[in-house]
């Protein structure tokens, strides 16, 4: 848990000080916390085609990576990777951290393509690239295989398999009923946070670091009218500490749905 916290404080650092400039010009593209879902979510290395020997190692992949929005071209969509953190699980897990870049498009069919530099527990960066292929899964959601040397006879791959945590509709409900906002977005000294229930019931609001832990409870089990709500989240820990700039995530839940929307501290 030390090490993903460490990991998780340098990377986002990083990217906020990346942001800063384009923030201070205009708003910045809302970055999406992705979660890797297993299966397809794996690692293997071994024999590929055309040797055709057996693969000599095949484990789950587990963990989370941010999604933000670049910049455009002609053809392409193009997006930064940011925060990887990701578990081989094994008889000794293998802690993945990276960054890359994901693009999409095309100029006749739609294609994707996943780069990203890899470090295993602490070790030098490695590229894996997916190479450009039509993607296998409707956007926002990625399902895709990245490897270093294309899948070609002896190689490492992993199936990135991944569904954004951060939806603007509902889980189990309708997103014209039950809807959750955030301003200003990024923030600096608080930010407030409204939200809209289609019925009265009790309500968890919740806000998360990127590694899932929780740090602020807004609303706890509380019974609310069906309306509009508010809260402000001050940036601030439970004790009062305030928290370091960085990537949170704010969740509604309630008995009949739940919402999830990024937060950004710059400062």
């Amino acid at each position: 848990m030390r090490i993903a916290h460490a990991f998780a404080s340098i990377a986002l650092l990083g990217w906020v000080a990346a942001i800063a400039p384009a923030h201070a010009q205009g708003a910045a593209p809302e970055p999406v916390l992705y979660t890797l879902t297993s299966p397809p979510g794996a690692f293997e290395w071994g024999c590929f085609e055309p040797c055709m020997c057996p693969i000599t190692i095949r484990s789950p992949l587990t963990g989370r990576f941010v999604l933000r929005r670049s910049h455009d071209d002609l053809i392409y969509t193009y997006y930064d990777v940011l925060g990887v953190h990701w578990e081989v699980s094994d008889s000794q897990p293998v802690i993945i951290t990276g960054c890359g870049t994901y693009r999409r498009g095309g100029e006749v069919a739609m294609m994707e393509q996943l780069t990203l530099d890899l470090s295993f527990d602490g070790g030098p960066p490695q590229r894996f690239d997916s190479g450009l292929r039509p993607p296998a899964a409707a956007f926002p959601e990625i399902d895709t295989r990245v490897s270093l040397h294309g899948e070609f006879c002896l190689d490492s791959m992993l199936a990135v398999g991944a569904k954004p945590l951060d939806v603007a509709g509902v889980t189990g409900g309708s997103s014209r009923t039950l809807s959750l906002a955030v301003a200003p977005n990024p923030f600096t000294g608080s930010a407030e946070i409204a939200f809209a229930l289609p019925r009265d019931g009790r309500v968890e609001l919740d806000v998360y670091d990127i590694t899932g832990r929780r740090i602020g409870a807004l609303a706890h089990h509380e019974w609310l009218a069906s309306g509009t709500h508010t809260r402000e989240w001050d940036g601030r820990l439970e004790s009062g500490r305030a928290v370091p700039p960085g990537l949170y995530v704010v969740r509604l839940a309630t008995a009949w749905g739940q919402v999830r929307r990024t937060l950004v501290k710059v400062r």
